[in-house]
């Protein structure tokens, strides 16, 4: 055997030791979040849910997490799950007005573009203290799974 094919079978074995062996680090715990939003009792018909980590670890990928709500329900996907920590919690939901009548828009129709967002103004129907000043926090632990409900007055 040469030096050569030496060296090309030895790099090939290399190769393939580094592609199937698997990785030494052990796998984070994530926790999947469900739960309902309800704003003065009744469920929020849509919106976002967002999770933004309070003290995130530069060294980790997940700062946070949005989920769609649908019907006062949500689901943080298990992709999309959540490390141990403590999360600042905000919603977002806003209703959609036909500017001159004033008359509520379906957020679908402008999403289909079935009508000029031009035409529409936006208003946002989430106290500050619940969406863009949030005092709402959540402490996520190593659980598979939680449930959170956020209940707004």
């Amino acid at each position: 055997m040469t030096k050569k094919n030496f060296v090309a079978g030895l790099s090939v074995l290399l190769l393939l030791t580094l592609i199937f062996t698997p990785g030494c680090a052990p796998k984070e715990k994530r926790c999947v979040l469900t739960g309902t939003v309800t704003i003065s009792g009744e469920p929020l018909p849509s919106g976002i849910l967002q999770f933004t980590a309070q003290n995130p670890d530069p060294k980790k990928s997940v700062v946070g997490a949005t989920a769609d709500i649908i019907d006062g329900k949500y689901t943080l996907q298990e992709g999309y799950a959540l490390l141990p920590g403590d999360y600042t919690v905000s919603v977002v939901a806003n209703l959609f007005r036909n500017k001159k009548t004033g008359e509520l828009v379906d957020p679908n129709d402008l999403k289909d573009g079935l009508i000029d967002p031009s035409a529409v103004e936006s208003e946002d129907i989430i106290p500050p203290e619940f969406g863009v000043n949030s005092e709402q926090v959540v402490a996520v632990g190593e659980d598979k799974t939680m449930t959170y409900d956020v209940a707004i007055p």
